[in-house]
């Protein structure tokens, strides 16, 4: 999703760009040319197409991503302290917090089909 989105703002910084660099053209005499205007509003109206679907994009990154925190940490000092009381022995609220939280990378997982490579 985020190559999607980044390659979708490459297409609207270079469609900006070359509005800019068109625009400039006005500032000669001979700006009497239709065609060069007519060009000009397809670009706007292309420009204006990809912000429409960057801003789109945007909003299904926004509500279908679940940020998930590393419990490691966590899970490392409950387990080391439940040790200490009885070596060996971890609680069951302990299990039962460290399956639900591997369900859930689970399910990130599957949702997108294997790990992002960044």
């Amino acid at each position: 999703m985020d190559e999607l989105i980044q390659l979708v703002e490459k297409n609207v910084n270079s469609l900006k760009k070359t509005i800019e660099y068109n625009k400039k053209y006005f500032d000669y005499p001979f700006t009497s040319n239709c065609d060069h205007y007519y060009k000009l509003l397809l670009l706007h109206n292309r420009l204006e197409n990809w912000e429409k679907f960057l801003s789109t994009l945007s909003t299904f990154k926004n509500t279908r991503c679940k940020e998930i925190s590393k419990k490691s940490g966590y899970f490392e000092k409950v387990m080391k302290i439940e040790n200490e009381g009885v070596h060996g022995f971890v609680t069951m609220q302990t299990q039962l917090d460290i399956l639900e939280y591997m369900k859930q990378l689970e399910w990130k997982l599957e949702e997108s089909e294997g790990m992002w490579l960044n």
